[in-house]
């Protein structure tokens, strides 16, 4: 297992093909692990020839705001941006709000979202709720493996027009992947406006607004407010016309649930309806293809794992269903067909798929 300075270098020098004089931007906090990790990326990036600036903010979650100067560091449009926060970045007032416009045309809800997806002048990681453990352990891992076998899955889906999804648990569930575009989180960050976690490992798609039927269960790690948990009962969530209708089991899916109204809520005050009704929707399928990570708890590594798929409830990656929340959370060992032809089954990937 590479030491933490290993993994910042193979960070800094492989997955974002850092080039001598680039700036580099680096947010964090003081709370959990990620300050050392901060540093050790700050430390390669100034061996490797980089402007590293670390900036420290106090630990943000789902509901509060990124500081006022973050942002605009942000905006200043460094080479290359890296989030190394104790639980979330934190939201952006002025875009929740009123909204940036990109270079795209495109409306976007936070700065970041603007500068690397809508102009495409920025590259970036980000590693919510990491640790030094999980950064030794999952980042220096064989990438051309892993965006070989992302960028396979990726032709499938975008080819695809339904996915059906079912597990021992009791997932079966189908979803339109119709007209839809897989995106790749697999550790090749190198072109301006790519991005993605670190621990990377995963291949995922957002479903078609409001298609999906049946029955998901989550049997692994959960995304919680502000923490995660792998669930002692699984929980069980129910759709209708489209939209997360119920959710059963143990005191998780009572939290769950607690998290998807208090995003509601905090849409409802600010007079968002949309977004109010897409805290119910199926935002992501993920699949997981980091075979280093472990099942630990920390969705930030759990949702890479292999022979797992997450599904996230709130806001999708296609900006056409926005949402106060996304939460990932894990289905364990499931099947998966991409229009009637199995590509998954019992979480392992067909080698003919």
């Amino acid at each position: 297992m590479a030491t933490l300075n290993e993994a910042a270098k193979v960070a800094m020098r492989d997955v974002m093909g850092l080039r001598e004089g680039e700036e580099v931007l680096i947010i964090t906090n003081f709370e959990g692990e990620v300050f050392p990790i901060a540093k050790a990326i700050f430390e390669e990036t100034k061996a490797l020839g980089g402007k590293p600036v670390i900036m420290v903010q106090e630990m943000k979650t789902t509901y509060t705001y990124a500081e006022r100067l973050v942002r605009k560091a942000i905006e200043a449009e460094p080479d290359i941006y890296v989030s190394l926060s104790a639980h979330k970045l934190g939201k952006d007032p002025y875009g929740l709000n009123i909204g940036y416009v990109g270079r795209d045309g495109k409306k976007y809800q936070h700065i970041i979202d603007k500068v690397m997806d809508g102009d495409r002048r920025v590259r970036g990681f980000w590693s919510p709720t990491t640790n030094v453990a999980m950064f030794e352990r999952c980042v220096a891992v064989d990438y051309q493996a892993m965006q070989e076998l992302a960028a396979r899955l990726k032709k499938v889906l975008d080819a695809g027009k339904e996915v059906h999804v079912t597990s021992p648990a009791g997932t079966d569930v189908t979803f339109s992947i119709d007209g839809r575009k897989a995106m790749l989180d697999d550790g090749n960050y190198t072109a301006p406006g790519s991005g993605g976690n670190l621990p990377a490992g995963e291949t995922f798609i957002s479903p078609v607004v409001g298609s999906t039927k049946g029955t998901i269960v989550f049997d692994g790690t959960i995304d919680l407010v502000p923490k995660a948990m792998i669930p002692k009962q699984p929980v069980r969530l129910t759709f209708k016309d489209g939209y997360v209708d119920k959710i059963t089991g143990g005191e998780e899916a009572t939290e769950l649930l607690n998290v998807i109204m208090k995003g509601e809520q905090m849409a409802r005050e600010k007079g968002m309806a949309e977004q109010e009704k897409n805290c119910r929707h199926l935002g992501e399928l993920g699949i997981g293809i980091n075979y280093a990570a472990k099942m630990t708890g920390n969705l930030l590594e759990d949702e890479k794992l292999g022979k797992t798929v997450h599904f996230a409830i709130g806001s999708n990656y296609d900006y056409d269903a926005e949402a106060t929340i996304h939460q990932d959370c894990l289905v364990m060992n499931p099947d998966m067909w991409v229009d009637g032809k199995q590509i998954m089954k019992n979480g392992e990937l067909l080698s003919n798929f």
